[in-house]
């Protein structure tokens, strides 16, 4: 072998040894799969390169990386922190002594791939904090952007703070609390003055203990934080604090001048946040010029975007001139690419699984129709207009000879399962059996009577697969699958179990799916080969946030409600409106109706004032309504006595059920007309809603109300106030995505998506949409990236967000 090809295998091994010790330290070095490995992969990766002769500092740092691994899976996470940092060093010390050589060789010749320890500020200590956030390199530290931007010279009165925004102001310690209340988990607080109005500053970690060394009663200081309201007092939650002489100081940056503008970053424990301030302007300073731009020149003409460099060292060190507001939003343009950029890279995800899930072969059904005419003349209802179209869109795709995959969103009550049966009659027609996942016993079971009901005819056999079937019954169900005797299986988590095989599974039905992982998803999908896969959501999903999700699926909605379903009746009020819920209650009761009482808590809670379930119960039946039956339900009830207490409720022996949210989907008890639900300011708009669905599902109207705690505030009850306006889900869900964000929004936690780090989705839906456009014309044009003039952008999509997008898929 030449040297050339020495130094190119060399070149290669270096990197694909630096590109697994980034992934691990950008997992945070958490014992994840992606890290399960790593010393035998290091290992082998050394051995390789020994095998290409490597000069002397590449021998010696090869010593070193293989020294510093030793032990490494058995180590625990601050040792294998330590590992991976120094092999990191050792990677950069020692091919820049290999460079010094006149080594050619394009490995890490870019100045962002150095360790944070180059910068200067950055020590060991500091680079082992940044690591725990998975910032190892200088070009991890220009992506660690700020939250917003805070204008120094704006300082306002106290009374002219906004609740929800951000504010500086200034006033005179009047009050301090015992600092030791943090060891008791409580908060510290100051209460702050001025000649318009008080302010209380509150600390709930130990962030505020050395608030009482610096500062004391009559003290006049500087505050800045996002503003809330408490018990009727203005109150700014782990605030930043400063003596106003101090100011000016904080006012500079990390070059020495003096900007009004200040970025605000994201806290890193034992990081001074001005100290982290500096350390990243001078990396933007230093190093941002050299950020490689990865999206084409048309591409970026087409779009009106600044160039990558241009914006990071923009978003960092904005120009003194810049407004505040624009900066805060999508409105400036360095913002603009970098929102854009983290769209970008998530829709071109979704293209390329779309591509690739459209490329593979798939089952062709046959329109047959026996089966369905059978099923209209079992079925005592007309379908609404939407039930119509939205069968027709996924049959449709289940003729074509590539597999479906649908996302079908509905409001509470659209009729979601009629049109999913339908469906699933036209694979069973077609010889081939059907799979239907449900989150919990309760909805698998209630699916189970919906399906036989409504195929109670021959040619379809239901089977419910449960985890707690007895062992003969299970294993007779187990064969009548295999051989193909049971072709409409509904059941929970069981259907993914090993033991539980297929004869010919052709469509695969996923209800409520966000509750579902996606390896159990796609566990269950892999029961057949490439079968058509329908998943259902009752909570109404914004478009946006779709987009975000589940870009690579085709949507069907069902927008309207069938008839016969009475709007319910819904009030909110705070803890006052009690009076008005029992008159109802009691009327209903009286009535010969049911009702729920639902709670955010199972238990009472230390650290919280809130109510509970189990503690409430006992008042419903002594104090409030004595001689009442009442049931209680909650999700950490074994199985059985859950299933148990629903079937008692279902039947009547239950008058009212105390609840926890674990009632909100699925459960379909037409006696049941009125819901109160208890400290409702502690739940999403989305998740009440779907609460509410539970009552008014019979013939009487339905009740529900929405009884908020004493911490009310009026963002809150303003909050609450949309459900009293409206029964549409999706007007409902797009409220809740814009008020609570989409980490809050319910369901996208168990997604497994990624977190937007300065994008919005409800704000900058305009940006989603064009680099929505851009990502799935690329992947139309190019679908695996293979274009010279793409590679940057295949590199870019690999490096920097293969990782966190490997898991937000369908199956």
């Amino acid at each position: 072998m030449n040297a050339v090809d020495s130094k190119t295998n060399l070149s290669n091994l270096a990197a694909d040894m630096r590109q697994s010790l980034l992934y691990a330290a950008r997992d945070g070095f958490r014992a994840l799969p992606g890290i399960k490995g790593l010393e035998r992969r290091i290992a082998a990766l050394v051995q390789k390169a020994r095998t290409f002769a490597p000069p002397k500092p590449m021998s010696c740092m090869l010593d070193g990386i293989e020294k510093a691994f030793a032990g490494f899976e058995e180590a625990q996470i601050p040792q294998r922190q330590k590992a991976i940092l120094k092999a990191l060093d050792l990677l950069d010390s020692g091919i820049s002594r290999w460079q010094a050589l006149d080594c050619e060789t394009e490995i890490d010749r870019r100045p962002l791939m150095r360790s944070t320890q180059y910068l200067k500020g950055v020590g060991p200590k500091v680079a082992e904090l940044l690591a725990e956030k998975g910032i190892v390199t200088i070009e991890d530290l220009l992506y660690l952007l700020p939250n917003r931007y805070e204008d120094r010279s704006d300082v306002v009165k106290i009374a002219e703070m906004i609740p929800g925004t951000f504010a500086r102001s200034e006033g005179t310690i009047v009050g301090m609390g015992n600092p030791g209340a943090l060891r008791f988990k409580k908060p510290f607080e100051v209460l702050v003055q001025d000649e318009s109005g008080v302010c209380t500053l509150s600390w709930f970690h130990y962030g505020g203990r050395t608030i009482p060394q610096k500062y004391s009663a009559g003290d006049r200081i500087c505050f800045a934080g996002k503003v809330g309201i408490y018990r009727g007092r203005f109150q700014i939650v782990h605030p930043e604090v400063s003596r106003p002489e101090e100011e000016d100081e904080a006012q500079l940056d990390a070059l020495g001048g003096i900007s009004r503008i200040k970025p605000v970053y994201p806290e890193i424990s034992g990081i001074n946040r001005q100290k982290l301030r500096f350390i990243i302007q001078r990396a933007a300073a230093e190093y941002a010029g050299f950020a490689c731009d990865y999206l084409p020149d048309d591409m970026r003409k087409a779009y009106a975007l600044q160039s990558l460099g241009e914006a990071l060292k923009s978003a960092h060190l904005p120009d003194e001139n810049s407004d505040v507001v624009q900066l805060n939003t999508s409105g400036d343009p360095a913002r603009r690419r970098l929102i854009f950029d983290e769209f970008f890279f998530m829709q071109l995800v979704m293209a390329q699984r779309r591509s690739r899930h459209l490329s593979q072969p798939g089952v062709a059904f046959k329109p047959y129709k026996d089966l369905a005419r059978r099923f209209y003349a079992n079925f005592e209802h007309r379908l609404t207009e939407a039930q119509r179209r939205v069968t027709h869109e996924i049959a449709s795709d289940m003729q074509k000879a590539e597999p479906m995959n649908r996302l079908l969103q509905g409001d509470v009550g659209s009729g979601k399962t009629v049109v999913a049966v339908l469906c699933a009659l036209m694979a069973i027609e077609n010889g081939y059996q059907v799979a239907l996942m449900a989150p919990t016993e309760i909805l698998a079971e209630q699916h189970f009577r919906t399906v036989s009901s409504l195929c109670n005819f021959e040619g379809v056999n239901v089977g419910l697969l449960l985890s707690r079937l007895k062992s003969a019954a299970k294993s007779k169900l187990l064969n009548e699958i295999a051989i193909g005797h049971v072709n409409f299986v509904i059941g929970t988590h069981a259907l993914i179990q090993k033991g539980v095989d297929f004869r010919k599974l052709g469509f695969v039905i996923i209800d409520e799916q966000h509750r579902f992982g996606v390896e159990q998803r796609s566990a269950l999908r892999s029961k057949g080969v490439m079968p058509h896969c329908l998943v259902m959501s009752a909570t109404p999903i914004p478009r946006s946030m779709s987009l975000t999700l589940y870009g690579d699926l085709d949507v069907s909605i069902l927008d309207e409600i069938p008839p016969g379903r009475t709007p319910i009746r819904t009030r909110v009020s705070g803890p006052e409106g009690m009076a008005e819920c029992l008159h109802t209650l009691r009327a209903e009761l009286a009535a010969g109706r049911q009702a729920y009482i639902v709670y955010p808590l199972v238990d009472e809670s230390e650290k919280l004032s809130v109510k509970s379930a189990v503690a409430s119960k006992n008042r419903w039946e002594k104090d409030y309504l004595p001689g009442c039956s009442v049931g209680l339900l909650h999700g950490q009830m074994p199985s059985e006595e859950k299933e148990l207490v629903m079937q008692r409720f279902t039947n009547g022996e239950y008058q009212i059920l105390v609840t926890t949210s674990v009632v909100e989907v699925g459960v379909d008890v037409p006696n049941a007309t009125v819901m109160i639900i208890e400290e409702a300011q502690r739940f999403g708009l989305a998740q009440l809603h779907q609460l509410r669905g539970r009552v008014g599902r019979g013939k009487h109207t339905g009740y529900c109300f929405l009884v908020a705690g004493e911490d009310l505030s009026a963002e809150a009850l303003e909050r609450l106030s949309i459900l009293e306006m409206t029964s549409d889900g999706f007007r409902i869900a797009e409220a809740d995505l814009e008020m609570r964000g989409p980490g809050e929004f319910i369901g996208t936690r168990q997604t497994g998506a990624p977190a937007l780090q300065i994008a919005d989705l409800v704000r900058d839906s305009h940006i989603l949409e064009d680099a929505r456009k851009a990502a799935f014309e690329l992947v139309a044009a190019d679908p695996n990236l293979k274009n010279p003039e793409h590679a940057l952008i295949a590199a870019r999509l690999n490096e920097r967000w293969g990782e966190k997008f490997e898991l937000v898929q369908i199956g």
